[in-house]
């Protein structure tokens, strides 16, 4: 369940990865850094077991547009997103 490879959103690219505070109980959520939402909503994501797939995100706050501002998506909580706790289930 461990993903390796993610698309991250291009507004929130600030380092060579994108972090999730796994630790965060979801009623506190928020988003270090910013998964990709341009698939129609959703995301790509590699795992280690060597299966891919594309998730769906059902949170509208997830799907952030695209405006190459750099840097704007960094730190913004997103309290009870049941994304980021997908997320953070699958992230070591």
């Amino acid at each position: 369940m461990a993903w390796v490879f993610v698309d991250e959103h291009p507004d929130s690219i600030n380092d060579a990865m994108l972090y999730v505070n796994s630790g965060l109980p979801v009623l506190n959520a928020a988003w270090v850094d910013w998964p990709a939402s341009y698939h129609d909503g959703a995301c790509g994501f590699s795992f280690a077991d060597g299966h891919s797939e594309i998730h769906k995100w059902r949170d509208s706050r997830t799907r952030a547009a695209v405006t190459y501002s750099y840097n704007y998506l960094n730190n913004l909580p997103v309290r009870g997103s049941v994304d980021f706790g997908w997320l953070a289930q699958r992230t070591p």
